[in-house]
C-alpha cells in the first residue's frame, strides 16, 4: 500500500510540475504575443496618426477656389452639341424619328439658358470687357452676365423647336471649355469659323451664326463653381441652311484668336471639334 501510495504521489508531482511548467510557457507566449500585437497596435495608429496629419496640412495648404499651381494654362477646348452618337450628325429631314433625338438633346442643353433662369439668376451686362471681380473676399460669390436663350435666333429652339432639323438645315451649338481665370484672346474675343474638311467644299453650304460668331469678354474669367454659382458659358450657335441631301461630309469647326491652339495632331478637342454630316430628304 505504501508503494502503491509512494508511486501514486510521485506520478501526481510529476504531472503537477509538467503542468505548471506548460501553463508557464503558455503564459510566456501569450505575454510575449501580447507584446507583439500591442506593438502593432501602436505603429498603426501612429502611422494612422502620421497620414491623417499629413492630409490635414494638404488639404489646409489647398485652396478650393484656386488651383494651387497654375504657372501654365492650357488653350481652351471646343464642344459641340447634340453629341450623341459620337461626333456623327444623319438624318432624313423628312423622317421625324431619324432627327427627333438630336432636337431633344438640344433642349436639355439649353434648359438652364432660358430667358426666366437667366433674369432670376444673372446680371445683364453691357460692357465689351472681361469682367474682373478680383476685389472681392476669395470666398465671395461672384455675378455672372445674363446669356438668354433667345439670343440664338432660329437656333433657340423658340421659334423652331425642331432646331432646323425637320427643313434639312440644322443648328449645332458650340462652347469653350471652361477653365478657372483663363482670359481667352489677350483683350480681343474669339471668334468662331466653320468649313468641310472632309468632301465637297460647296455641300456644306450657307452658314449663319448665332447670336454671332465670337465668344464676348464679358463672360470672362470664370471664377470656379463655387463662387461663380449661376455661371452660363457663352454658346455660339451655327445654322447650316443650304447643306447638300446625300451627300457625307466632315465639317470642322475652330477657334481662332490670340493664345489659341486649333490644329493639335494629338488632342482633336483643342480648339476645335470635327463631325461628320449627312442629310436625306
Amino acid at each position: 500500500m505504501a508503494a502503491k501510495d509512494l508511486h501514486y504521489d510521485g506520478n501526481r508531482r510529476f504531472t503537477l510540475s509538467l503542468s505548471e511548467r506548460t501553463a508557464g510557457r503558455i503564459l510566456t507566449e501569450l505575454k510575449q504575443k501580447g507584446l507583439i500585437l500591442l506593438f502593432y497596435a501602436a505603429l498603426y495608429i501612429f502611422l494612422a496618426a502620421m497620414f491623417g496629419g499629413c492630409l490635414f496640412c494638404l488639404m489646409w495648404s489647398i485652396s478650393p477656389y484656386h488651383p494651387t499651381f497654375n504657372d501654365r494654362v492650357m488653350p481652351p477646348g471646343l464642344t459641340m452639341a447634340p453629341h450623341l452618337e459620337g461626333h456623327d450628325i444623319a438624318f432624313n429631314a423628312s423622317d421625324r424619328k431619324s432627327w427627333k433625338k438630336y432636337a431633344r438633346s438640344m433642349d436639355e442643353y439649353l434648359r438652364s439658358y432660358n430667358d426666366g433662369a437667366q433674369d432670376r439668376k444673372n446680371i445683364r451686362c453691357t460692357q465689351d470687357r472681361y469682367f474682373m471681380q478680383d476685389d472681392l473676399e476669395e470666398s465671395a460669390e461672384r455675378k455672372a452676365c445674363q446669356f438668354k436663350r433667345s439670343w440664338l435666333g432660329d437656333c433657340s429652339g423658340l421659334q423652331d423647336p425642331h432646331y432646323g432639323y425637320s427643313q434639312g438645315r440644322p443648328c449645332i451649338l458650340l462652347r469653350m471649355n471652361r477653365i478657372l481665370g483663363y482670359l481667352p484672346g489677350q483683350g480681343k474675343p474669339i471668334n468662331v469659323t466653320c468649313g468641310v474638311k472632309k468632301g465637297p467644299p460647296e455641300a456644306l453650304g450657307e452658314i449663319f451664326f448665332f447670336p454671332k460668331n465670337i465668344f464676348d469678354l464679358k463672360y470672362y474669367p470664370y471664377y470656379g463653381k463655387h463662387r461663380h454659382v449661376n455661371y452660363s458659358s457663352p454658346v455660339v450657335a451655327v445654322r447650316f441652311s443650304g447643306v447638300t441631301y446625300d451627300t457625307h461630309i466632315q465639317v470642322q469647326c475652330k477657334l481662332n484668336g490670340k493664345g489659341i491652339i486649333n490644329d493639335s495632331p494629338s488632342d482633336r478637342y483643342l480648339g476645335s471639334v470635327t463631325f461628320s454630316l449627312e442629310v436625306g430628304a
